[in-house]
């Protein structure tokens, strides 16, 4: 999509980051409404740990259009893959798949664990189920790896 600047996340795009995770799902289909997972998603997407991970020297990256946080994905450990979201209204223009990429650039596998919404993105993209279904803070997750695709 024309128009969209990619770039690692920086001090004081928190508020953003924030705003387009709330932007991005539906709190009903992350969580299962109790106030455990409530809690961990609000946890989650709040402005202090949201700078903590961008202070850390772990990957995060925005997907910028306007000068606004229109995406953002944040690993873990490396090569795990703990946040990824797209506004609703620019979801499915490739942004997911954008940030993904450059992140993923010169890693030979990325695991996450895929809310049931995103399962089918993530297969789109290249990963596959690597585990159980489980049920942790109130949301169910999916294990899944991604592993780079051999040159010919």
């Amino acid at each position: 999509m024309a128009g969209i600047v990619y770039r690692p996340s920086q001090p004081g795009d928190e508020h953003q980051i924030a705003g387009c995770m709330w932007a991005s799902a539906d709190l009903w289909e992350l969580t299962d409404g109790t106030p455990e997972s409530v809690a961990e998603w609000l946890k989650l997407c709040h402005p202090d740990e949201l700078r903590d991970r961008i202070l850390s020297p772990e990957k995060t990256l925005v997907a910028l259009w306007n000068e606004v946080v229109i995406g953002f994905i944040a690993f873990k450990r490396g090569n795990h893959l703990s946040l990824l979201f797209v506004r609703r209204e620019f979801s499915g223009r490739g942004i997911g798949r954008e940030l993904f990429s450059q992140c993923a650039h010169g890693l030979e596998t990325v695991t996450v664990n895929a809310a049931e919404a995103a399962v089918g993105f993530y297969q789109k993209v290249g990963f596959q189920q690597s585990g159980d279904r489980f049920f942790k803070f109130g949301i169910w997750g999916t294990p899944m790896t991604w592993v780079k695709p051999r040159a010919n």
